[in-house]
């Protein structure tokens, strides 16, 4: 049984087993890690070693005819899959035994599953498995793109670390010296020059300004 909420357990599985992404071969080689062996089945006609095995395990008509199962005993341990599933159906199969196998729904019946709580569980367990809530998303986004992320972050940072540079330095080319010049004057005076100073239409002389030719220096203040 589940000793946390099934989002805390969902949450738990996929960091004990380091996984981002959940697809149906992600799973089956989980339950393969976990000891069990994945079956596909058919109910109504199997290659000669399903037969065999199903017989030999004595699985009655109702398990046959479900979409799927896990059986456990003493010597086996068994998930069986319909065959006749797509990829999704049979993925969301995998997702619901995995809970039974991960919330340790070990009843006395060889066919895990009949309890009601146990089922109640294992659908919980499969639900948030399979469509994990938007922190769940961010996190396992987060998770698997965080060498991707940091590095972005760093050339973010350096990019406008470089252009607030740049700016900088375009900003300090602008001007031309510490001369000024009037808005209706042809001459660029020092700043503190009788013929700038305390004015209103005064700005400070940029290069363009002093390269046009159309500036000559002040006679007073740059003689």
């Amino acid at each position: 049984m589940m000793s946390k909420s099934p989002r805390q357990t969902v949450k738990q599985f996929k960091k004990e087993f380091g996984i981002h992404s959940i697809t149906k071969e992600t799973l089956e080689n989980i339950i393969q890690r976990q000891g069990y062996s994945v079956v596909e089945f058919n109910h109504i006609f199997n290659d000669e070693n399903v037969a065999t095995l199903i017989d030999s395990l004595n699985i009655n008509d109702d398990a046959l005819r479900s979409r799927g199962f896990t059986y456990e005993d003493r010597n086996h341990r068994i998930v069986f899959v319909h065959e006749d599933l797509s990829v999704d159906e049979k993925l969301i199969v995998l997702a619901h035994e995995e809970g039974h196998i991960y919330c340790n729904h070990m009843s006395s019946l060889p066919v895990i599953g009949k309890d009601v709580q146990e089922e109640y569980e294992a659908n919980e367990f499969s639900h948030y498995l399979l469509n994990p809530d938007v922190p769940s998303k961010l996190s396992t986004a987060v998770s698997k793109y965080k060498i991707p992320l940091i590095i972005c972050a760093i050339i973010l940072v350096v990019s406008v670390s470089v252009g607030f540079v740049a700016h900088s330095l375009k900003a300090e080319k602008k001007y031309y010296g510490e001369y000024y010049i009037t808005s209706d004057g042809n001459r660029y005076h020092e700043k503190n020059c009788i013929f700038v100073k305390d004015k209103t239409n005064v700005h400070r002389m940029t290069e363009e300004e002093f390269e046009s030719g159309e500036y000559e220096p002040c006679q007073i203040c740059l003689p």
